[in-house]
């Protein structure tokens, strides 16, 4: 099979290491607590890149195997792939900044350091998503996304995700691999459902639900990493019923009470 759609990610790891050693030797010399940060998370992000690069290599040569025919290159491992070398090209779009900015008197510390911490987590989960998928890929015969048998590979996944920690993805990094005009879009979606989430579990009902969304949802607004944790626990803990409630709020309570709000 041809392997359209594939990739060379070299530029990218080589970008990312040697801007990861440069800003890492820039803060280490700091002696302060944020160019402690700095330094721990250039550290990470050289280390997952080290550890990355052989993975994503080896599904690079795989994975077009998986697709429909050679005109649909797409598939899990595809996308998983593609998922990864997008959260790298932000970590080094940040990296890189940094190395810029990083003697400038306006240049914010702690904003930074605190995105790159975020990236640094993100691809953490990502290589284990990697090891997860590699397993599933030696589970499988060559060619076939799925397993011939079942063989124990629901309960597999499953304890492996409950051991994962997702609150990254919907922090700082929510909707990084989708197009930046898209991202207020998801991030309001986000701040709506956590702030509903907290709402929904005092066993308000109706519009005191989402009335008081609207006060409690400033504070998600301005933590991402309060808003991630909250969306984690929610999506772990919630029953159907929760979602059933938000994802039907507009079709329900807020659009009654809006056609009373119409001028005569």
């Amino acid at each position: 099979p041809s392997r359209s759609g594939s990739m060379d990610a070299r530029p990218l790891f080589q970008s990312l290491q040697a801007l990861a050693d440069d800003n890492a030797s820039f803060f280490q010399r700091s002696g302060t607590e944020s160019g402690r940060r700095f330094a721990a998370a250039f550290a990470a992000l050289r280390e997952h890149g080290r550890r990355l690069e052989p993975a994503l290599r080896h599904f690079a040569r795989l994975y077009h195997r998986f697709d429909l025919d050679e005109a649909t290159p797409g598939n899990g491992y595809r996308s998983l792939v593609q998922t990864a070398c997008c959260c790298l090209a932000h970590a080094v779009h940040k990296s890189r900044y940094v190395a810029a900015h990083r003697r400038s008197v306006f240049f914010r510390a702690g904003h930074n350091v605190a995105e790159l911490e975020a990236y640094c987590a993100a691809l953490a989960q990502l290589r284990a998503l990697l090891c997860l998928a590699q397993r599933l890929l030696a589970q499988n015969r060559p060619g076939c996304l799925f397993p011939p048998e079942e063989d124990g590979l629901s309960e597999l996944v499953l304890r492996e995700y409950s051991t994962m920690h997702n609150g990254c993805f919907y922090g700082r990094c929510l909707g990084f691999q989708f197009a930046p005009s898209i991202r207020p879009f998801l991030q309001t979606i986000a701040i709506g459902l956590v702030s509903f989430g907290e709402n929904y579990k005092r066993n308000d009902m109706g519009l005191g639900v989402a009335a008081g969304s609207l006060f409690t949802s400033g504070k998600f607004a301005i933590d991402p990493e309060l808003r991630g944790d909250e969306f984690e626990r929610l999506t772990q803990n919630l029953d159907v019923h929760f979602w059933k409630s938000f994802w039907n709020l507009t079709e329900t309570e807020l659009l009654a009470v809006s056609r009373g709000w119409d001028p005569p």
